[in-house]
């Protein structure tokens, strides 16, 4: 059974995902706090000029019809965009760099956690009883309810490939100050959502439920008397998008796919082109030269077409039918010919000629487009084996402890800036479960007051500090003389202080 499947008209008619309790918690309906807290300013225009949604469209005239086609198509609409997306991620090569980013962003510190909470406020840090209430609660809202080391990876998977990411935060509605219970990743080609362009934030989310297109209600009011939508306040839906955004605003996502279309469509094209050329031009092929003597021009052609023809042609018997069949004859390289000479030398000859083996082993075309393709992924050019280069490349840090090439590290800085974003959010669901609590109100806690950090990926960082540490270890050690007092040494190379 499909997934709208399941949403009959009877089923759903009677769900209300817009839980009351987060009807509170949001307050983008406010006009007069929207105008004290952002001014008068569009945030959006393009989007508040010409707002569309999701399931509308989005249409962008190319100047060659080849490159509009097959290397750089237009979005019909963004479910056509996602579902491009996707056919993207499924490329072998693809695939493995999302993998990477995904798994490098999701890994476990020594203690075996995932995401960490840092009390950034002074004053509440030296409160030992707010601090271990707040921790308890923390570990039991991720570790335990969430299970967020589990999830996480099946969340940023869908983020890196579509290009955005919605879960629902779900409540017990009858027992609300119990707090978040679960969270719940919804569909993204199904979610939709109408913001303010003065602020720039969602007013409400909708999950369209037919799976057919349509205009989304322009008000929450309207949506939630439409049967084909579920609707949700704000606070219940956690939204993330990719950050960058085409000429259709902050709906126009571009996700972290869009910049390797146009070289992943260029490879693959050339790959099929390779194949096609290996088929057509590998095989050997048999050269016919016949003698036609002093033949006139026209009966010596006439001549060679009949040989041509014998040649080409092999009449066999049917026994089943009793008929004869002219069937063509693929000629074999081990058939043997048996052509006739005169004593002067003169005859017809049979020569073969080579195909071409270059088929697969000229390839600096297609390494060209690939190297693109990991460039548009921003995937370190140093770990792709098949099209590595006898080049200098830049060097960070090198010394006895390794080295970190520069790809490297902004690979590290790509994949913790995207890291940032989910702690962020992270930190809102936490905020919101202590609202619903009540530790919000009681120790007066806010964004400012509070941080959460995922495991740094691939550990740059901290190789980084690793191999600086090495060096001045080894400088210490070359300095090992009388010349220099071990007190004077240790405080310019290992940094130490009184």
């Amino acid at each position: 059974m499909g997934f709208f499947d399941f949403f009959k008209k009877k089923n759903y008619e009677s769900l209300d995902e817009a839980s009351k309790p987060f009807e509170k918690k949001s307050s983008s309906y406010s006009n007069k706090n929207i105008r004290t807290r952002h001014g008068e300013g569009i945030e959006d225009f393009t989007s508040y000029a010409n707002a569309y949604g999701v399931f509308g469209s989005n249409e962008v005239n190319s100047f060659n019809m080849f490159h509009k086609k097959y290397i750089d198509s237009a979005y019909e609409d963004e479910l056509q965009k996602i579902y491009e997306y996707r056919n993207i991620s499924r490329y072998p090569e693809i695939a493995e760099v999302i993998e990477d980013a995904v798994y490098e962003s999701t890994q476990l510190d020594l203690d075996g956690n995932l995401i960490r909470l840092n009390i950034v406020d002074e004053e509440l840090a030296r409160n030992d009883n707010i601090v271990k209430n707040i921790t308890d609660e923390f570990e039991k809202l991720f570790y335990k309810r969430l299970d967020i080391n589990t999830k996480i990876e099946d969340l940023m998977m869908g983020y890196f490939i579509d290009g955005r990411v919605y879960w629902e935060n779900v409540i017990d509605t009858k027992k609300p100050k119990n707090g978040i219970i679960n969270i719940k990743k919804l569909p993204t080609d199904s979610m939709d959502f109408v913001y303010n362009p003065i602020t720039g934030k969602p007013e409400f989310f909708v999950q369209n439920v037919t799976g057919k297109g349509g205009k989304i209600p322009q008000t929450i009011e309207a949506a939630e008397k439409n049967d084909k939508f579920i609707t949700f306040y704000p606070k219940q839906i956690t939204y993330i998008d990719y950050g960058i955004y085409g000429p259709g605003g902050k709906k126009d996502v571009l996700g972290y796919l869009e910049k390797v279309k146009q070289p992943y469509n260029q490879v693959k094209l050339l790959e099929t082109s390779v194949v096609i050329y290996r088929i057509v031009r590998a095989p050997e092929r048999l050269i016919f030269t016949i003698d036609v003597g002093n033949m006139p021009r026209d009966k010596a052609m006439k001549f060679v077409e009949k040989v041509k023809e014998k040649m080409q042609k092999k009449v066999s018997y049917d026994p089943s039918t009793g008929k004869t069949n002219n069937e063509p004859n693929v000629m074999s390289m081990l058939e043997n010919f048996f052509l006739r000479q005169s004593s002067d030398g003169r005859g017809s000859n049979i020569e073969s000629i080579g195909g071409n083996p270059s088929g697969f082993s000229e390839l600096d075309d297609l390494y060209y487009f690939q190297r693109k393709m990991y460039r548009a992924l921003k995937y370190p050019m140093s770990r792709i084996d098949s099209i590595q280069e006898k080049q200098n490349k830049d060097v960070i840090f090198s010394g006895s402890g390794g080295e970190i090439t520069r790809d490297e590290t902004k690979w590290g800085r790509f994949l913790k800036k995207h890291q940032d974003k989910f702690a962020s959010a992270f930190l809102d669901i936490f905020l919101l479960h202590l609202d619903f609590i009540g530790l919000s109100t009681q120790y007066d806690i806010n964004k400012s007051k509070l941080n959460i950090t995922l495991t740094v990926p691939n550990n740059y960082i901290t190789q980084i500090h690793q191999i600086e540490m090495s060096q001045r270890w080894d400088n210490y050690n070359s300095a090992n003389s009388d010349e220099f007092s071990k007190y004077w040494r240790m405080k310019k190379y290992l940094k130490l202080i009184d």
